[in-house]
């Protein structure tokens, strides 16, 4: 699967998913790029992205693209806090569809706080 990682994913969490073909937005130019045009960019050339962008999901209607998108929730943009999600992460990148979202949590709080929120 070909993965792009949002400009602010660690840039290290791509050695965590080495079955995958892991690019940066960076390396394509594409960090300051609209939630939108990043969408329509990638769908062109990559099976899923992985955001932290919690709000991407509400400001663009996923189905419409053909793209996976996978968006982490932690407490911080720190490597360390992401790691513990990584089998997850390799696991739903093996199962996700093409205009699905999933939401990974590093810890429930931030379950329970989007729920409050009405955000999953």
């Amino acid at each position: 699967m070909k993965v792009l990682l949002d400009a602010g994913v660690p840039r290290l969490l791509r050695q965590h998913l080495l079955s995958h073909e892991v690019v940066r937005s960076q390396e394509l130019g594409w960090q300051g790029l609209s939630n939108g045009k990043l969408l329509a960019e990638a769908q062109a050339e990559f099976d899923a992205l992985i955001t932290n962008d919690s709000n991407i999901k509400f400001q663009q209607v996923i189905s419409n693209y053909d793209i996976g998108l996978i968006v982490l929730r932690a407490f911080n943009n720190a490597l360390e806090s992401y790691l513990p999600m990584a089998p997850e992460i390799r696991k739903t990148l093996d199962a996700i569809q093409p205009g699905q979202a999933v939401y990974l949590y590093a810890d429930e709080k931030l379950r329970e706080s989007d729920e409050r929120k009405g955000k999953l």
